[in-house]
């Protein structure tokens, strides 16, 4: 097992920033592992190396449009926006990017937005419980992921920068590479793991102070008038496929859809079936 430590990880973020770059890094992980707790630890470290301070009310957001707000600002003005070199916490990446959400237009522009403001050199560190579970239109932007594996422990990984490859995360090989070794350390885009401690009574403290009030009404977040409706469409995709009554293609031209669609619906069923 390769090691690192979090001063580690802050320096080559530092580095990657001042090369006229911009970082997003994703952390996932089961509720209650620690994934709030490492990105605190790992955005105040890199707030040092970036001489800029770091505050849970000024840095940690659970809201869409307030992300939007620090990176881009607000009017001519650009109110709200924060310096070059901020590191911000999207404390629950999943209710701003989740995949389900795909066809909402706040997130499509907040996925576009990002994927443009490189020159904005800015550290965005996002916390969702499954890596899978973020709107794909992400994943070539992610520039790290980060899985805790358990409390005080996590692994690092990095997108393959080959421009041939599709899939730069290598989820099926990885998926089977993990299942083999009970470990990531085999797996492709591996770069090293991390020992983090827990809370400082005052880190703790700050964050709760915060997330119990930031994090009020942000449920649903992209949540769109004919749900039900889309969701019933979407069952009935994977139905279609599971029994095999035609390919992706065919599906897509009966359900009235993009064939990508019926790609990210069915992509589960197809894991399973290489299982």
């Amino acid at each position: 097992m390769k090691t690192a430590t979090i001063q580690d990880l802050a320096e080559q973020c530092h580095k990657i920033v001042k090369s006229d770059r911009y970082i997003l890094t994703v952390i996932s992980g089961d509720t209650g592992e620690g994934k709030s707790c490492i990105a605190a630890q790992i955005a105040k470290a890199i707030s040092a190396c970036n001489q800029l301070p770091f505050r849970y009310q000024d840095n940690m957001t659970y809201l869409r449009s307030e992300l939007m707000e620090w990176v881009d600002g607000k009017g001519e003005k650009k109110e709200g926006q924060k310096p070059e070199g901020t590191v911000i916490i999207a404390d629950e990446l999943i209710s701003m990017f989740f995949k389900r959400n795909f066809y909402d237009e706040g997130q499509i522009q907040g996925i576009e937005l990002l994927n443009k403001c490189r020159d904005r050199h800015l550290v965005i560190i996002g916390n969702v419980p499954s890596f899978w579970d973020l709107d794909s239109a992400m994943y070539g932007h992610i520039t790290f992921w980060i899985h805790v594996e358990t409390r005080g422990l996590c692994h690092v990984f990095m997108k393959d920068r080959n421009p041939f490859e599709t899939d730069k995360w290598h989820r099926k090989e990885n998926l089977k590479l993990w299942a083999k070794y009970k470990s990531p350390w085999k797996c492709r885009g591996y770069l090293f793991s991390m020992k983090f401690k827990d809370w400082s009574p005052q880190d703790k403290q700050a964050y709760y102070d915060v997330r119990n009030k930031k994090r009020v009404g942000t449920e649903g977040q992209g949540k769109e008038k004919y749900r039900k409706i889309k969701d019933q469409r979407d069952r009935l995709i994977r139905y279609c496929y599971e029994k095999r009554t035609g390919n992706k293609k065919e599906i897509a031209i009966v359900a009235g859809v993009d064939p990508t669609h019926v790609v990210r619906v069915t992509a589960d069923l197809e894991l399973k079936d290489e299982k």
